[in-house]
C-alpha cells in the first residue's frame, strides 16, 4: 500500500488522473437524463470496475464520480440525497484504490449548472456555500484532494476554490 501522501509526490514525478467517467458511463449504458452521480449508489459495482480499470491502466489519481453532485441537483426531492451521493462516490474509488494497492482519491467538482449573478441568477455567497458543503463532505469521507473542474466562469471557479478552502479550514 503507498506511504507517500500526495504533497509529498507533487512536484517529484508526474502524477496521472483517471479520464472522462461520464464517457465511461455512457458506455455502460448509463439511461439519457439519469444523473451519472447516481449510479453511485444505483449501480456501484460499474463505477469501482471504472475505477479499477483506470488503476490498472496506471492512473494514480482517481476522481470521485461527483462531478455534477451538489444541493441543486440532490436535495429532500430527488431519490438519493447530496451527502449519500457523495459518500458512496468516495467508498467506491476507495475500494478501487485498496484492490489496486496504490492509489489518492480526488472529490471531482464541476460547475453548478447555473449561472451566477449578474449574467445568471445565483449569488456568489450561495455558490460558495454549495461547494463548501459537497466539498466537506467529500473530505470527511475520506479523500485525498480536491479536483475543481470544468469551469467556463472564473467569478465560480472563485466561489469553489473559496468554499474548498473553507471546508478543509472547517473540518
Amino acid at each position: 500500500m503507498q506511504t507517500q501522501t500526495i504533497r509529498e509526490r507533487l512536484g517529484k514525478e508526474l502524477l496521472f488522473f483517471d479520464g472522462a467517467m461520464g464517457t465511461m458511463l455512457q458506455q455502460a449504458g448509463l439511461p439519457q437524463g439519469m444523473l451519472p452521480e447516481e449510479w453511485n449508489l444505483a449501480r456501484p459495482e460499474v463505477i469501482r470496475d471504472i475505477h479499477r480499470q483506470y488503476a490498472q491502466a496506471g492512473c494514480q489519481i482517481l476522481k470521485t464520480n461527483t462531478f455534477g453532485a451538489n444541493r441543486l441537483k440532490f436535495n429532500e426531492n430527488t431519490e438519493f440525497g447530496l451527502k449519500e451521493i457523495i459518500e458512496a462516490a468516495v467508498r467506491n474509488a476507495r475500494e478501487a484504490v485498496n484492490l489496486a494497492g496504490h492509489g489518492y482519491i480526488a472529490l471531482d467538482l464541476g460547475p453548478t449548472g447555473r449561472l451566477l449573478k449578474p449574467m445568471g441568477d445565483l449569488d456568489f455567497e450561495t455558490a460558495v456555500e454549495i461547494y463548501r458543503e459537497a466539498a466537506g463532505i467529500g473530505i470527511r469521507a475520506g479523500v485525498d484532494l480536491v479536483l475543481i473542474e470544468t469551469m467556463s466562469d472564473s467569478y465560480e471557479l472563485k466561489a469553489a476554490v473559496l468554499g474548498v478552502k473553507e471546508a478543509l479550514a472547517g473540518d
